[in-house]
């Protein structure tokens, strides 16, 4: 299982470890071993890439792996041909069990496939929104790896089309790293643009002082050694490994960081040997020190160092490759390396691009918003014509709102409690006491004019009128 931690530089690739030593063949069937949960589930998470289709390669590099044909020829052959998927010819070397195993797990893997094409059909036919859905359900890339015609067996045109998707795919992944890095500084930017113009003169100045102290406290760390050569390495062995710097040597070096033993160093153990340089320019509890930016350096170091040793392109460095590399002249030569947030990324040009696409993307999503709140679609109704009164009627319109505005008014006021009642306290002006005629105007005051009963007394004055009809009696 020690390819399959490496799956996909093994198809894409195909070159073998040199110097592997296998188990001999024999006619006696191999002891099962019990499988650590642990491992495999640790295994499975390095061997995440990404890829739609990756259980499926992992369970095809693991059968290819247990034939010793199969491995001897990829062996034999240059990266071109495995690149090119020329290898896949030599499928016809294999055991007859091994072709079996194959059989099986092509016609899963087209199990798998028909039921994510039936759920589509079921989306379609609902009325799905296939936008959201359209990469990931389309039949043309899902069926890229495989050869769909023929569902029954796995033959050399499966194989060709696993390693040629395979490497295709992982470069698009590999590419969009570096892609989505780019929009993520470019993000960082027009925020920090758009924060500086809301302050005004005095506060923009001062972001603008503190944000140039930042960059220069990031940039000030101590320089970093060329990712590979002899003082990298040295610091490495000194200060991880806890050896004497004048006591270095590469072979030694090299079994040390080929932690799992499989004689190549992977992508994660030379990612590991960048970590001490990494250290003395990211520091995670720094604000100036981003950490995504440490991710993509890593990066760019661990690609830096495959581009000089990894002569044959197998995205491995064996121990051959390795020990040719300390025997070159630049392998003593200490260059410092540049840091990314010395090299300019983006333009002036692709950012004034993606502030504009930006600034798009937020109306387009205000203007969805809109249309949710009032459920009238925004182009529909910027669309529709304006509508032009002609003054005469204009003029009626605004006479029938004025009388009717004058209706309202005077009903409310009918409608409002007496206020004479309210103003008959002692000592008021206007009250019985104080008003020079007396009860005759208090009298006056007790009548008020109500909408639908007319004129009437108030209760006090019908009292007294009733005990003067009484005495008359």
């Amino acid at each position: 299982m020690r390819f399959a931690v490496h799956v996909w530089t093994f198809l894409v690739f195909g070159c073998v470890i040199c110097g592997v030593v296998c188990p001999p063949v024999t006619d006696e069937p191999a002891e099962e071993v019990e499988t650590d949960p642990e491992a495999k589930m640790k295994e499975d998470a390095e061997m995440n890439f990404g890829l739609e289709y990756e259980h499926y390669l992992k369970e095809v590099l693991d059968t290819l792996e247990s034939d010793e044909n199969f491995k001897r020829k990829l062996e034999e052959a240059n990266a071109a041909d495995v690149k090119s998927g020329q290898i896949a010819r030599n499928l016809d070397f294999v055991a007859h069990g091994i072709r079996s195993k194959l059989d099986e797990l092509k016609r899963k893997e087209l199990d798998r496939l028909r039921q994510i094409l039936k759920l589509r059909s079921q989306l379609q036919s609902n009325g799905g929104n296939m936008d959201v859905f359209a990469r990931m359900l389309n039949k043309d890339r899902l069926l890229a790896h495989l050869d769909h015609s023929n569902p029954n067996s796995f033959e050399i045109s499966d194989l060709t089309k696993l390693i040629r998707q395979t490497t295709k795919d992982l470069e698009l992944i590999d590419r969009k790293r570096r892609e989505d890095f780019k929009k993520y500084e470019m993000e960082k930017e027009v925020e920090r643009l758009e924060q500086l113009s809301k302050l005004d003169e005095n506060e923009r100045a001062e972001k603008e002082e503190k944000f140039m102290e930042m960059e220069k406290k990031h940039r000030d760390h101590p320089k970093l050694h060329h990712p590979g050569n002899e003082e990298q390495l040295k610091e490495v062995w000194e200060e991880s490994d806890g050896l004497n710097k004048q006591e270095f040597d590469p072979k030694t070096f090299f079994y040390l960081h080929d932690t799992n033993g499989d004689g190549v160093l992977d992508q994660a153990e030379i990612e590991a040997l960048f970590q001490k340089e990494l250290d003395k320019v990211y520091d995670p509890t720094a604000p100036e020190d981003d950490m995504n930016e440490r991710y993509e350096e890593m990066n760019r170091m661990r690609e830096h160092m495959m581009n000089e040793i990894d002569k044959n392109e197998d995205k491995m460095i064996s121990l051959e490759e390795f020990l040719r590399s300390t025997k070159v002249e630049d392998f003593k030569s200490d260059e410092e390396w540049e840091t990314i947030d010395k090299e300019k990324i983006y333009s002036n040009k692709e950012l004034e691009a993606f502030r504009k696409q930006r600034e798009e993307t937020k109306q387009r999503q205000q203007q969805k918003q809109l249309e949710s709140e009032d459920g009238v679609n925004f182009d529909e109704r910027r669309d529709q014509p304006v509508q032009v009164m002609h003054p005469q009627r204009q003029q009626q319109m605004h006479s029938i709102d004025t009388r009717g505005q004058h209706h309202q008014q005077q009903a409310a006021d009918d409608l409002k409690p007496p206020q004479g009642r309210l103003m008959r306290t002692q000592g008021h002006p206007l009250s019985s006491e104080g008003h020079p005629r007396g009860n005759e105007h208090k009298r006056q005051l007790t009548k008020y004019k109500y909408p639908d009963q007319g004129h009437r007394g108030s209760l006090q004055g019908q009292k007294k009128a009733l005990r003067r009809r009484r005495q008359q009696l």
